[in-house]
């Protein structure tokens, strides 16, 4: 009778809010499963920063986007002095050159 209630209780909680989520036709858990945050923070899919930055003059810390001219993401860091998106790949001397709190604003790639 317990494993009779177990499954009727994780049957209630797939797919819903503070539940357990499921997996799509392609192993992925669907869009609508997602909290807002994690959907909201990526902005999508850019042919250059230069149109990242007109679509996105700011945005919030942990907002990325993909740039396909540089064939790297690309976040928004407002720990530097003046908030900017920021190429996700960097050389190590650019990255030593920024302060603590501007490196932990975004997951660098050193190159």
């Amino acid at each position: 009778m317990a494993s009779a209630l177990s499954y009727e209780l994780f049957q209630s909680k797939q797919g819903v809010a503070d539940g357990i989520a499921t997996l799509d036709g392609t192993g992925k858990v669907p869009v609508s499963q997602l909290p807002a945050a994690a959907i909201e923070t990526y902005k999508g899919e850019f042919a250059t920063s230069e149109a990242l930055t007109t679509a996105y003059p700011s945005a919030s810390l942990a907002d990325y986007a993909y740039v396909t001219a540089t064939s790297s993401y690309w976040y928004w860091n407002d720990a530097l002095g003046t908030p900017d998106w920021v190429n996700q790949q960097i050389t190590e001397s650019a990255y030593l050159a920024l302060s603590v709190a501007e490196r932990a604003a975004v997951p660098y790639i050193v190159t």
